[in-house]
Order: structure tokens, then C-alpha cells, then sequence
């Protein structure tokens, strides 16, 4: 069996890579003294997280459930007390109504004339009751009417 073109590539020898020299520095490096396993600077080993943001991320969860739960009161406050007023202007509607129905009895012609019966006042005889009608007097001043100015 022989291989196809692809598996074959495979199977080629690579080709010699050139061989690289180390090239010497221009200067000596500076002389420091060996530090043994220096730690990288932002690799540090997984402590979990500080205190600081425990205690930080308690008061703004705290601070959240409790602005949460004031909200929810007001919000049911609110809810009572207009149903409150809702309720309370039900009840003055009606008893305005009621004393509307009253004011329109009670000032009926036929129930003044029946009260006054009952107290024994009687209707006036046909020339009892005079009108009067006075002539309007227009352009007249006080002095001309014979009215004394003081």
C-alpha cells in the first residue's frame, strides 16, 4: 500500500534547520547580586481576595437590601393611604349627595307651606299684601334727593 500525497508530506524528513551562534555582548552585564526565584511582580499565588473587599462588598450588598426593603415599604405606605383617601372621598361623596337631597326637601315650597300651617301661621287675605314699586330715580345726587351731607 503507499500513502497519499498528504500522509507522505508528513513522513518527509524536515528540512536541516541553520545552526545559530550566541553572539557575544557588546558590554559586561551589570553586577548584581543573585537573587534566588525573584516572584514576578503580577503572578502572585491565589489567596482568595483580601479583607478589605469582604467587608466592602458587605456593606454595599447590606446597603442594597436594606434600600430595597424601605423601597417596598414606602411603596405599600403609598399603596394604603390611597386607598385610604380613595375610600374617604367615597364617603363624601355620598354625604354630599345626602345633604344635597336634604337641602332640596327641606326647601321645597309644599313643605314650608305645610310647616307653616302646623304652627298655625295662615296665608295673607287677597289685599293684605301690597307691592310696591318705586320709580328709579337716575341722575339725581344726594343734595337734589334733599339727603344732608354731614
Amino acid at each position: 500500500m503507499s500513502l497519499p500525497a498528504r500522509e507522505a508530506d508528513r513522513w518527509a524528513t524536515p528540512a536541516p534547520q541553520p545552526i545559530r551562534r550566541a553572539v557575544a555582548p557588546a558590554r559586561a552585564p551589570a553586577t548584581r547580586p543573585p537573587i534566588p526565584n525573584p516572584p514576578h511582580p503580577h503572578r502572585r499565588a491565589r489567596r482568595g481576595h483580601h479583607p478589605a473587599f469582604w467587608v466592602f462588598s458587605a456593606a454595599v450588598v447590606s446597603a442594597m437590601v436594606v434600600g430595597l426593603v424601605s423601597l417596598n415599604a414606602m411603596r405599600v405606605d403609598a399603596a394604603y393611604r390611597t386607598r385610604s383617601v380613595a375610600e374617604r372621598v367615597r364617603l363624601l361623596t355620598d354625604e354630599s349627595r345626602t345633604l344635597v337631597n336634604d337641602v332640596a326637601r327641606l326647601s321645597s315650597p309644599s313643605r314650608i307651606g305645610t310647616w307653616a300651617r302646623t304652627e298655625g301661621l295662615v296665608d295673607p287675605a287677597a289685599g293684605d299684601v301690597v307691592i310696591l314699586q318705586v320709580p328709579r330715580m337716575s341722575g339725581l345726587t344726594a343734595s337734589s334727593r334733599g339727603e344732608v351731607k354731614e
